[in-house]
């Protein structure tokens, strides 16, 4: 049987440009385009009905009876920004060649083209110092990490459990029926179970539980933040890093809440460093997800920036700038390191604003910081 649909594309015309309007089945008169006359019979006709048809347009618009006002949209922003509070043009671009320097040596340790001996070596300095961290899950840990506070608060043991030997059943035994009887080396209880006991262990005195309890009500020293070292990084991939840079946006953004009761504290110098080195971590193309996380971390430092500017504007209003400059120069002749200062923190914060917007071409950001110090200057 044959098959009678017509496939696309199918046509009796052989010019693409004149469609087919139907397949010929009547005999139609080759005429001249310019004919003009009556027509003698149905084939002429035929003719001419085909020639008017291919001069009608194939869509026809018809007035909107209801005509509806086009909205007047503003031109499009330019990406270009101007405030001078901004950082120029020029560091912009010094500073990220100097990244970018920074991201090809640190990544060189790992280059491909060394000969195998070397991987295996640096494989085995990295397996002998290799420095105990959090889990990477673990967001309040990862804190008290970096805060330099000891190993015991950010990765506690794990007590043991205790051993215990199930009841004997009711059955016929040739043993005493006394449970006390079974405690070899183990501490017997009131349901007559028994929790094994290590061999040698001596419960403890009084005086030494009253050491114990002086011990852990005894003030802990001062801790010195964590600071990104190459063995320590050397430990972070990718996926770690971009992990990491999520606590960091989520650290800000707690301490931006205004009604949070205690308020969450401020990120330090450190931070800042640990955040810089985990940029360096992190591959210049990534998935829209990661992407995502970067502006959002980009964000999170110009709300912060916000907050900083508009501290360090009163302060100067009520103190004034000479009384900030004796603070310093009092805690340089101390000896005392001053660390988190208004302007340190900024420049951090424009830093890593820097990083982003630079490395990752997401340039519209930048309008979302002049827009930031727009608001400051129209707070005034």
């Amino acid at each position: 049987m044959n098959n009678l649909k017509r496939k696309r594309g199918d046509s009796d015309d052989i010019d693409d440009e004149n469609p087919s309007f139907g397949k010929q089945i009547l005999p139609v008169a080759n005429l001249p385009n310019t004919f003009d006359g009556i027509p003698g019979d149905g084939m002429e006709y035929l003719f001419t009905v085909r020639r008017d048809a291919r001069l009608l347009p194939h869509v026809v618009r018809v007035a909107n009876p209801f005509p509806v006002e086009q909205p007047s949209l503003p031109p499009p922003r330019s990406l270009e920004t101007t405030h001078p509070s901004l950082p120029s043009n020029e560091w912009r671009f010094l500073f990220e060649i100097r990244f970018r320097n920074l991201r090809k040596a640190s990544s060189s340790c790992c280059a491909v083209s060394w000969p195998l001996k070397f991987h295996a070596e640096l494989h085995a300095i990295h397996q002998l110092y290799k420095i105990l961290m959090p889990e990477l899950k673990d967001r309040s840990a990862w804190w008290d990490f970096l805060a330099g506070k000891p190993e015991s608060v950010w990765n506690p043991t794990k007590k043991p459990k205790a051993l215990k030997q199930k009841k004997f059943g009711r059955g016929m035994r040739a043993f005493h029926d006394d449970a006390t009887a079974l405690n070899y080396n183990g501490v017997s209880t009131h349901d007559g179970e028994v929790i094994s006991q290590p061999v040698g262990m001596q419960s403890a005195t009084p005086a030494q539980h009253d050491d114990n309890k002086a011990r852990l009500e005894s003030p802990l020293p001062p801790c010195k933040p964590v600071i990104p070292t190459p063995l320590l990084l050397g430990q972070i991939d990718d996926r770690t890093a971009l992990h990491l840079l999520m606590y960091f946006t989520y650290w800000i953004n707690q301490h931006l809440v205004e009604d949070r009761q205690p308020p969450f504290p401020r990120l330090t110098q450190a931070h800042f460093q640990w955040i810089f080195a985990l940029l360096a971590r992190v591959g210049e193309y990534i998935s829209a997800d990661d992407m995502n996380l970067l502006r959002n971390l980009t964000r999170a430092c110009i709300a912060l920036l916000k907050v900083m500017i508009c501290e360090r504007t009163s302060n100067e209003a009520h103190s004034g700038d000479k009384m900030i400059k004796k603070e310093l120069e009092k805690q340089e002749d101390n000896g005392e390191e001053y660390e988190g200062s208004y302007s340190d923190e900024q420049g951090s914060s424009w830093m890593i604003i820097s990083i982003v917007i630079g490395i990752w071409g997401q340039r519209d950001l930048w309008m979302d910081a002049e827009d930031m110090l727009n608001s400051l200057s129209d707070a005034k």
